[in-house]
């Protein structure tokens, strides 16, 4: 008998974002991959969350634990040391430093970007990913990344074999939105098709002072008067004081909408709706967001950067993520109708090349391959 012990306590996160999404919808899919008779799973929680039926040879582990930190390290842990799974799988965060040395190790790192864009993050952030990364490289046998492009970094920067890594493609994980359009817009306080949307963190590695620089570029040139506004969905991040100075020192407020972190309903109305996508991000380990817009039917403007070019191909605009006239550029770009609708038409034919199966099947042939590496 085989155990694979998963860390799913990322689904028990309010607000959930990206990571977050990811653990749910990798999950949901490897459910749907039969087990072989040896072969049974065991997920990690601090609680256990509503809405996931599980099949066959799959079970719950809750383990509470009274402090607010240190579930992971700590509580996991014991478990670990006290219960050993054949195989541990942490899609989502730390390795717990209690692991026993037998244990077979698989881990996935979703981006090196506080390693290749250092300038963009937190100085105490990029040391405490770094010792994370460092310590996920030391103990895991097999490490899993979401494309080709972090694969390279990680080669590159840290020096990995590129046998032990796995890349396993993500998908959309956002449903499409049942609401009322009329009204979820006018609560939005935007019109249809008379903006340009962002959905991410609004913190410098998303790039975000730029896209309001270079929309206000926009502004500018479109003259008084012009109604096309500028959504910026997400919370606050690492350089929030220089965004809210930009968005001063370019006068622009009036026609910026920051809704906060917002529902799944909510970001899907939006989407369906935009005049274009943009995401100018410095850095990326993926991008689910621009494969939600095409999903949507949104043209997509985003970097040029490697990840983005492997994941949208010729399937948007790619501009580079440090020229504010040519972001301005490609979003006026979008006022025509045959730019909008050929990207559209690209972005739902290229959207169709990513599923969660295609993830999972490649995740789940990742722990297996612990049968003949152990």
């Amino acid at each position: 008998m085989i155990i694979y012990g998963i860390d799913a306590n990322a689904l028990t996160r309010p607000n959930p974002t990206g990571v977050e999404r990811y653990v749910r919808c990798l999950l949901e899919a490897m459910m749907k991959i039969p087990l072989e008779t040896d072969e049974r799973v065991v997920l990690y929680a601090r609680s256990i969350p509503s809405g996931i039926d599980l099949p066959k040879g799959w079970s719950w582990k809750p383990l509470s634990f009274v402090l607010s930190k240190g579930w992971t390290h700590v509580r996991l842990g014991i478990e670990l040391m006290l219960h050993r799974p054949d195989v541990l799988f942490v899609p989502a965060h730390e390795i717990p430093i209690l692991t026993p040395k037998k244990l077979f190790v698989a881990t996935t790192i979703h981006d090196i970007a506080f390693r290749t864009h250092r300038s963009v993050y937190d100085p105490v952030a990029v040391r405490r990913q770094d010792f994370a990364v460092q310590r996920a490289i030391g103990r895991a046998q097999i490490l899993t990344v979401p494309s080709e492009a972090t694969k390279n970094d990680l080669v590159l920067h840290y020096h990995v074999p590129s046998d032990r890594i796995v890349v396993t493609p993500l998908a959309p994980t956002m449903p499409m939105s049942q609401k009322d359009v009329a009204d979820a817009l006018r609560k939005l306080e935007v019109t249809k098709g008379r903006y340009v949307l962002s959905i991410s963190r609004l913190e410098k590695k998303k790039n975000t002072a730029l896209l309001i620089r270079s929309f206000a570029l926009l502004k500018r040139k479109l003259g008084a008067g012009n109604s096309l506004a500028l959504v910026l969905a997400g919370s606050f991040g690492y350089g929030e004081e220089e965004i809210r100075r930009v968005i001063d020192e370019e006068k622009i407020a009036d026609s910026i909408r920051l809704t906060g972190y917002i529902s799944d309903d909510d970001a899907s109305v939006l989407l369906a709706n935009a005049m274009c996508f943009v995401f100018p991000s410095v850095a990326e380990g993926f991008g689910i967001p621009v494969l939600e817009a095409m999903e949507h039917g949104a043209p997509v403007i985003a970097s040029n950067i490697p990840v983005m070019r492997e994941v949208c191909g010729d399937a948007a605009v790619l501009v580079s993520p440090n020229d504010i006239a040519a972001w301005s550029a490609a979003t006026e770009s979008m006022f025509s109708e045959d730019v909008r609708n050929e990207y559209r038409q690209k972005g739902l034919a290229q959207v169709q090349k990513f599923s969660w199966s295609i993830t999972a099947e490649r995740t789940m042939s990742a722990l297996r391959s612990a049968k003949t590496i152990r």
